[in-house]
C-alpha cells in the first residue's frame, strides 16, 4: 500500500479587474413558510428530499417522532439550530421511534427541521412529530 503525498494549493493573489465592481453579499433568503404545528402527522411528500420546519414552543422536553416508511424504505434527519438531533441513520422500512431533548435557550429558534429523503419511486411515508414534553 503507498500512502498519499501531502499537496500544497497554489498561492493565490488578488487581481484587479477594472470593469467589475464590487458588490455586498445578501444573507441567504429566510423560509417565510410558518412552521407546522407540533402533534400533526405530516403525508408523504413522495420520491425526492421534503424539507418542513415543526414549531415546538417554547417549553423544554422530550421531543419523540413517530414514523412509518411503509415497505419502500426512506430516511428521516431532524436538524435543531442547525444540528442533527435525530435520525433513521439511513434508509429504513416500517415503523419507528426517535427521539431528543429540546432545550431552547432565550433567543433559540422554537422550530426544528426534518428532511425527508426518499429516492425511490412508489414511495409513501409518515411521521408525526409530537410537541415537548
Amino acid at each position: 500500500m503507498k500512502c498519499l503525498e501531502p499537496t500544497r494549493p497554489p498561492v493565490l493573489a488578488a487581481t484587479v479587474v477594472p470593469d467589475l465592481a464590487a458588490s455586498a453579499c445578501a444573507p441567504c433568503p429566510a423560509d417565510e413558510r410558518p412552521p407546522k404545528p407540533c402533534g400533526q402527522v405530516t403525508a408523504s411528500g413522495g420520491q425526492g428530499v421534503t424539507r418542513t420546519r415543526h414549531a415546538l414552543g417554547l417549553t423544554p422536553g422530550l421531543v419523540r417522532i413517530t414514523y412509518d416508511m411503509y415497505s419502500i424504505p426512506d430516511r428521516l434527519d431532524c436538524f435543531y439550530k442547525g444540528v442533527l438531533v435525530a435520525s433513521t441513520g439511513g434508509l429504513v422500512s416500517g415503523t419507528g421511534t426517535l427521539q431528543w431533548t429540546y432545550t431552547p435557550a432565550p433567543g433559540d429558534p422554537s422550530w426544528c427541521m426534518v428532511v425527508m429523503s426518499a429516492p425511490n419511486s412508489g414511495t409513501a411515508w409518515v411521521y408525526t412529530i409530537n410537541c415537548p414534553m
